[in-house]
Parts: C-alpha cells; sequence; structure tokens
C-alpha cells in the first residue's frame, strides 16, 4: 500500500464539499514547496515537525488567514497520523506535528440581519410571484429558517423534504454528518408555494430556473448562482457585500436573542463544537445591558419562606 493511499483514505472520509476544498490547500501547499504531483501523497504523509513549521511560515508569508491555515494543518496532522496507522510513519511523527498550536484569529467576518432588514427583505422578495420568484423566496426562507449552508442547500433533493413532519434531511452535511431540519411554518410555506409550480419531480429540490420561468429539473441549483442571488438581493434592500453566510449568521444569532439554549442552537446548525456557535454570535451590548437588567436575587413566591431581595 502506497504512502499515497493515506492521503486518499484520509479525503475519503470527508464530505465532497470539504475533499475538494482540502485537495485544493495540498496542491496550494505542494506548489509553495515544490513537490510535483505524483508525490504529493508521498510527501504528505511523511511531513514532520520541521517540514509542518516550514509550511506553516509560508502560508503566513502567502497572507493566508488564520482560519484557512488552521485548517490546512489539521488536515497535515489527519493524513500523517493515518500514515502512521498504516505503519507508513512513526506515533513520534504524529506527536511533534500535533504540538503545534492553532493561530488565534478574530471573530468571524460579516454581520447578521436585522429583523427590521429580513421584513424588508421578504416583502420586497414577495413582490414577484412567478415561478422564478417563488423559487427566490424558497431559497432565503430555507437560509433564513434553518440556517444551511451554501453547499447543503445546493445538495437538497425532492426526497429530502418530508411533507408529513415538515422536515428536510441533510444527508452529508459539513464534516460528512446528517442532520433533520424542522420548518418553522412560514419556511414551509414558501417550500410549497415552489413545489406547487415545480412539481413533484423527482430531482433537486432547488433546481436550476432560469429569469423567464422554465425549470430545469435535473439541474441543481449552483453555489456560485446561490451567492450572486443573496449578494443581488441584499444589496436591493442597502445591504452591501453580503453573502449566504451571513443569512446563516441571521439565523443563528435570531435563535439566541430568542434564548433558545446554545446547545439547541448548536444542533440545529449543525455544528459539532459549541465553541463554533460562540463564534457566530453576533448579539451586541444591547442585550448584554438588557440581561443584566432582568437580574435580580427575588425569590419566588413560598420560596424558602418568602421574598429575599439582595
Amino acid at each position: 500500500m502506497t504512502t499515497a493511499t493515506a492521503y486518499a483514505l484520509y479525503l475519503s472520509r470527508l464530505a465532497p464539499n470539504s475533499q475538494r476544498s482540502i485537495a485544493s490547500q495540498m496542491r496550494s501547499i505542494a506548489q509553495l514547496m515544490d513537490w510535483p504531483d505524483e508525490v504529493i501523497g508521498k510527501q504528505l504523509s511523511s511531513i514532520n515537525y520541521q517540514q509542518a513549521m516550514q509550511i506553516r511560515a509560508l502560508l503566513i508569508h502567502e497572507q493566508w488567514s488564520a482560519r484557512s491555515i488552521n485548517r490546512a494543518m489539521t488536515a497535515i496532522k489527519s493524513i500523517v497520523k493515518v500514515a502512521a496507522l498504516m505503519g507508513e510513519a512513526d506515533m513520534q511523527q504524529v506527536a511533534h506535528i500535533n504540538s503545534i498550536a492553532n493561530m488565534k484569529h478574530g471573530a468571524h467576518q460579516g454581520n447578521p440581519l436585522s429583523a427590521e432588514q429580513v421584513t424588508k427583505l421578504l416583502a420586497l422578495l414577495s413582490k414577484r410571484q412567478d415561478t422564478y420568484g417563488l423559487r427566490t423566496l424558497a431559497i432565503f426562507a430555507l437560509f433564513l429558517g434553518t440556517g444551511l449552508r451554501r453547499s447543503e442547500l445546493a445538495a437538497l433533493t425532492l426526497a429530502d423534504y418530508d411533507s408529513a413532519t415538515s422536515t428536510i434531511k441533510v444527508v452529508a452535511g459539513k464534516g460528512n454528518k446528517s442532520r433533520i431540519l424542522f420548518l418553522p411554518d412560514w419556511v414551509e410555506q414558501h417550500v410549497i408555494a415552489w413545489l406547487n409550480v415545480r412539481k413533484m419531480q423527482l430531482g433537486p429540490l432547488i433546481c436550476h430556473c432560469r429569469t423567464t420561468g422554465i425549470i430545469v429539473h435535473y439541474r441543481p441549483v449552483s453555489r456560485d448562482a446561490l451567492y450572486r442571488l443573496v449578494k443581488d438581493k441584499l444589496g436591493d434592500i442597502g445591504v452591501v457585500g453580503a453573502s449566504p453566510h451571513d443569512l446563516r449568521r441571521t439565523f443563528i444569532t435570531r435563535l439566541l436573542e430568542q434564548n433558545v439554549d446554545i446547545n439547541t442552537v448548536r444542533q440545529m446548525a449543525g455544528h459539532a463544537d459549541i465553541s463554533t456557535t460562540t463564534i457566530y454570535d453576533k448579539r451586541g451590548d444591547a442585550f448584554m445591558r438588557e440581561a443584566a437588567a432582568t437580574l435580580n436575587y427575588v425569590s419566588a413566591p413560598n420560596e424558602r419562606g418568602g421574598k429575599t431581595r439582595c
């Protein structure tokens, strides 16, 4: 078995979108290290501490973001670990590169929409009730009402929607993990309106639709098309430079503002680690001020013999 197989085995454990992203990063690293294409797998499997630090320094020099560097280094550590488990690297090598700490980074860029902006957006989109307009409304409703990632929405099929339970199944989300999304009534109304014109032909749930209303059932909406659509429509209400991920931030922040406990929000967002959910928390000082104003130590009636005020 070759060392290239360790790299291939690691990639095979990832979701398709993650496979493409990590493979692209590894090709970029190979170019920086002057590795020929045919030995990329072998070189990645044999990286030691010194080489890992060299790669990290090169990525910093190339002005990669801290998040991208951390993701690339995590992939390298995992590839070497797979190689060690296959007997093609030693565990001391794994321990050495695992000692390399992640780079620190700030909060996520981007901002959630306010409730007023969401209301304004949906009102604007509702003015167009033709086939293309109904699809657009369904897309934004799904983004805002479920927190779907762009790749997840593009990958949905008609079979993933269950009208009996008002749910959508994400078959392979980030990290190749599945989850069930519960649709709010207002979201499902927009999904049903779209399906009424799309019809129940098997294929992508959100399929390609020309502005003239012609539906191509076998062709899923592309991630690039979703990005352009969100950017354009949010630009129409004065939100400049927005992306689909800002709608995901809006979903998470709105749940937190409505006092949904953070672990439930984590599960709804499809986060493996609760610390990731906290990064998306965009509640501001006003929310903390309001929370502080409600803090008191007044006991409920009949609790420990009456009321106690501090």
